[in-house]
């Protein structure tokens, strides 16, 4: 008795061939069970079939087996099957039917509603010197938008939205359960929200859907309005956090600024150095007195020359001078050139004796020692002015050399202290800088900028966007039952024409 683990149990299997096989082998003897298991110990089979060759027989086998389940699949076969499993066919498609009719039933309607945004990348630009930057770089725009449109998705946008329509207890968001009931309603309403941006433009195409159409519209009308709140909460509590940075830093500037200006006041003070309109004094003074020393040297040589006329050896320059200088020099000149005609006169007409000439002789002589007394009494004056003037020269030209000394000697410590001055103006212009930038930031914070622009509003859908029409469910259906019960029928066709052949 042999068990399923004889080693020789398969190759009397091949011998127990079909008979296409025996038909290859007519011309040759066939071998029998009984001879094959009297020479199974010999190992001799050529001696239970002359010229048998195992190695031929398995390939011829095995090819005429494959064509003939193979050679089954014809047209009248498979129209045959078909008619004779036609209950199943038609039972498979009631169940196809059914099945539709259930989904359609049992499905929970979708509609959905679409909107359309304009997302552009930058902001409106309502302040000359922004706080946020504008970036005119493509690459960078369709960065800002993506950005953007990620933040219609975000948990701050849907949270508001949960909390503005009180989604947590509308059963189709989950509000059945008590626990979690927000964690839900966002989860729900994230896998209901669908926004895309076109390749090609900064539009973005929102949809929403729920279980009503008057829903959908209000949920996508909220989502809009939480976004464009989002992303202006975004500009203000960014604004906020850069006022807020400069307000602290302002406090520090200022204390640097006050340090740096005590500094220089200090250093002016131990070296001595007053300023005025931003110069020193010592300078201002040095230029006054320098302006005094130029006057002053004017008025000397002027009076210089003035005495110089007068006390010139030529009698007519000398008179010419003190006429110049003196009102009455001029009027004793005008008498005694009065008299002297009235005396040339009188001696052509009455002579040298008569008496009226010799009366006016007197009157002549006196004329011209009042003249010599006013030229000595101006030359005295020139005298006394020329000395005034070359005193006051002389000492305004030592006052002079007395500031230009003291401007020398503040020299190096006027230098530093311009270095201080500078350090000190740098500082007080970084803390005004800042001053003026927080001042701007707080500003910003009561300006939305944002550059968003609602170019089609969402609208109640006229019908469901899932599942599709019942005619289409239905149909689907009834053709799914008929290819699952055309399939049914090949199969078991298939194995009612293999069974004989297998039992022979």
């Amino acid at each position: 008795m042999y068990t399923d683990h004889h080693p020789d149990r398969g190759h009397r299997k091949r011998l127990r061939a079909s008979p296409p096989a025996v038909a290859v082998h007519t011309s040759k003897p066939r071998v029998s069970a009984r001879d094959y298991l009297k020479h199974r110990d010999t190992n001799d089979y050529s001696l239970a079939q002359p010229g048998y060759s195992t190695e031929r027989d398995v390939p011829e086998e095995e090819t005429a087996g494959t064509s003939g389940w193979m050679d089954l699949f014809t047209v009248s076969n498979l129209f045959g099957w078909l008619l004779a499993y036609k209950l199943i066919i038609l039972a498979t498609v009631i169940v196809g039917g059914l099945a539709a009719v259930a989904f359609l039933k049992f499905t929970p309607p979708r509609y959905t509603t679409y909107a359309e945004l304009l997302v552009e990348p930058t902001d409106l630009n309502v302040v000359a010197d922004d706080i946020f930057s504008q970036n005119a770089q493509r690459d960078s725009q369709l960065l800002a938008v993506e950005s953007k449109l990620r933040l219609i998705t975000s948990g701050n946008v849907l949270e508001r939205v949960v909390t503005s329509l009180d989604l947590a207890k509308d059963p189709e968001f989950g509000g059945n359960r008590a626990s979690d009931a927000d964690r839900n309603a966002l989860a729900a309403l994230e896998k209901r929200i669908d926004a895309r941006r076109d390749t090609r433009s900064f539009l973005v195409s929102l949809s929403v859907w729920s279980g009503n159409p008057d829903k959908s519209v209000e949920i996508a009308k909220k989502l809009i309005e939480s976004f464009q709140d989002e992303l202006g909460n975004a500009q203000v509590e960014g604004a906020g956090r850069a006022a807020k940075a400069l307000v602290a830093r302002i406090d520090d500037l200022k204390v640097e600024v006050e340090k740096a200006e005590a500094k220089v006041e200090t250093f002016k003070r131990e070296n001595g150095l007053r300023s005025s309109a931003g110069e020193l004094a010592s300078s201002t003074s040095a230029t006054r007195v320098n302006s005094q020393v130029i006057d002053a040297r004017a008025r000397l040589i002027l009076a210089q020359a003035r005495h110089k006329d007068l006390t010139s050896n030529d009698p007519e320059s000398r008179l010419n001078a003190a006429s110049a200088q003196s009102e009455t020099m001029t009027a004793l000149l005008t008498q005694q050139s009065l008299i002297q005609q009235q005396i040339r006169s009188q001696s052509a007409v009455l002579g040298p004796r008569h008496p009226s000439l010799l009366a006016l002789k007197p009157r002549a002589d006196a004329i011209q020692s009042q003249i010599q007394a006013e030229i000595q009494r101006v030359v005295q004056a020139s005298k006394a002015e020329l000395e005034q003037a070359q005193g006051a020269y002389d000492r305004l030209n030592a006052e002079l050399g007395t500031a230009q000394s003291v401007v020398f000697k503040e020299s190096e410590a006027q230098l530093q202290l311009r270095q201080l001055e500078r350090e000190a103006q740098a500082k007080a212009s970084v803390y005004e800088s800042y001053m003026n930038r927080a001042s701007e930031a707080a500003q910003r914070q009561r300006i939305d900028a944002t550059n968003v622009r609602v170019v089609t509003q969402p609208m109640p859908p006229i019908h469901r966007s899932y599942p599709p029409r019942g005619v289409i469910i239905l149909a689907a259906g009834l053709m799914a039952g008929f290819i699952a019960g055309a399939g049914l029928a090949i199969l078991f066709g298939l194995w009612r024409s293999l069974s004989p052949r297998r039992a022979g």
